[in-house]
């Protein structure tokens, strides 16, 4: 194995963990702002990607290449000239759960949250290829679950702590926590029921389960790191 996928609750401590893991095994770390920031580099025209290719790091050129080849088959569809994964793919690879909920208003907005769910799909898939990876989030562990190479990890946190960790990383009020979480843990029901036909974080479709409201972040990543290679040795 050398594939992490981790899932979790808003306030849960998902991307800490998975970055302290990435770290750890000098994995590649991705979730859906780095998703975005590389597609933004990568640009949205086979000319910029050729650009590209010998300035930014292995992992952004392999990435690059599977921008391309959505392009390539959004093309070879028949989208014209506006190719189903051209211009904003950064955009709608950046997106929360809950931003996509808020916009389902008129029909464009759903295409637009199909591109959404298609893409995220096609991204993953193609990073599943690559190995050496922490993805964070979208799904990965149902995306990937055909893959014998992936470790799937969730998170979960008691109420109070994910209001305590909403709290400090948005800068907001208890109050204001509360209400972010609620419409987070709705729009991620909401996103894994259109794109998988599933609840979200059902424990069965995991390999292990931490609870990071009683397992500290060091001992978790310590979990997870020798999970990693107890699975290698067999």
């Amino acid at each position: 194995m050398n594939i992490i996928t981790i899932e979790g609750r808003q306030g849960s401590g998902v991307r800490i963990l998975g970055r302290s893991i990435a770290k750890k095994l000098e994995y590649d770390f991705i979730d859906r702002l780095v998703l975005a920031n590389i597609a933004k580099k990568v640009g949205s025209t086979v000319e910029a990607l050729n650009q590209v290719e010998k300035k930014i790091p292995t992992l952004t050129t392999k990435f690059a290449d599977s921008i391309n080849n959505m392009l390539e088959k959004s093309v070879s569809v028949g989208m014209g000239g506006d190719p189903y994964f051209g211009p904003g793919i950064d955009y709608i690879l950046s997106k929360p759960y809950s931003s996509m909920d808020e916009e389902l208003t008129t029909e464009g907005s759903k295409i637009d949250y199909q591109r959404f769910i298609d893409t995220t799909n096609e991204v993953v898939k193609d990073l599943g290829e690559l190995g050496k990876v922490v993805i964070v989030g979208r799904g990965g562990s149902l995306i990937l679950k055909d893959n014998p190479n992936v470790l799937k990890i969730l998170v979960v946190a008691s109420i109070e702590e994910r209001i305590k960790n909403t709290m400090d990383q948005e800068k907001v009020d208890h109050d204001s926590a509360v209400e972010i979480i609620e419409h987070a843990d709705k729009a991620q029901l909401k996103y894994f029921s259109d794109a998988f036909q599933k609840k979200p974080l059902d424990p069965s479709s995991y390999h292990c389960v931490i609870n990071s409201s009683k397992i500290n972040l060091d001992t978790s990543t310590d979990i997870v790191v020798d999970m990693i290679k107890e699975f290698n040795k067999n």
